[in-house]
């Protein structure tokens, strides 16, 4: 059974998948307290470290086999103003440079937004890479969505970065072939069923012109800063959270 390390692990969306594969998460890292409580309540058996991962001695942990880090997106994000490294957030791909070099893990899986690909004509990506490869890693990358490939009916398009330490190993790897997408919107919400009142438009200013433009029950409408927009694909659309940065 292959051990598992998680950095900015979330509520553990990377690690589910790697527990579902068959492996076995022995510690996480994450910064936010309230992701740190859901992450608890899904895994009680991972030691969840809640802290600053620049505090964090990787020394001091378990060695892992397989290292997995979905780190900020925001500075490579077209939904923030894309300073890459020059966003202290962008840099915590480092730490995970660093996370790497003193582990020495058989593999390792990082993700990110699309954008991460282009962002900086490329230059982004590039240097990613070359610092991975300069440690002695084969490096794999794609991007998928989820709607290809999960049958969840979201568009979500990520890179996924791959590496490993082994050529041998590296030459077995593939990524997954896409599937196709049979669930719809409908099979995940149930508009029939009332939720609590909290969770509606009523009382919000925009409430009337949702109302005026919400036509169809089979797919979803976003409530764009100042209009509405119907997904005419009947995908949902990534869910966003820009804290401020978004532009305006």
């Amino acid at each position: 059974m292959y051990t598992v390390g998680s950095l900015f692990a979330g509520i553990g969306g990377i690690c589910l998948g790697f527990e579902q594969a068959g492996a076995k998460v022995i510690w996480a890292n994450e910064i936010d307290k309230n992701a740190c409580l859901t992450y608890k309540t899904n895994f009680k058996d991972v030691n969840l470290i809640q802290g600053d991962i620049m505090k964090l001695d990787a020394k001091t942990l378990p060695k892992v086999d397989i290292l997995v880090a979905g780190f900020p997106c925001q500075p490579f994000s077209i939904a923030g103003f894309q300073k890459g490294f020059d966003d202290d957030r962008g840099n915590l791909f480092f730490e995970v440079l660093r996370f790497i070099k003193d582990i020495k893990p058989k593999a390792f899986l990082l993700e990110n937004v699309k954008n991460l690909a282009s962002h900086d004509k490329g230059n982004t990506l590039k240097v990613i890479k070359k610092h991975l490869e300069n440690e002695g890693y084969i490096i794999n990358y794609k991007i998928m969505n989820t709607s290809e490939f999960g049958n969840i009916p979201q568009n979500r398009e990520r890179i996924y970065i791959v590496g490993f330490n082994k050529e041998e190993s590296s030459s077995k790897f593939d990524f997954p072939k896409k599937i196709k997408l049979e669930k719809t919107i409908l099979d995940i919400i149930d508009i029939d069923e009332q939720q609590d009142k909290k969770y509606y438009y009523n009382n919000c200013k925009c409430y009337d012109e949702l109302k005026e433009n919400m036509k169809s029950s089979d797919t979803l409408y976003q409530w764009r800063r100042v209009y509405v927009r119907e997904n005419k694909n009947k995908l949902c659309p990534t869910l966003t959270a820009n804290m401020g940065t978004g532009r305006t």
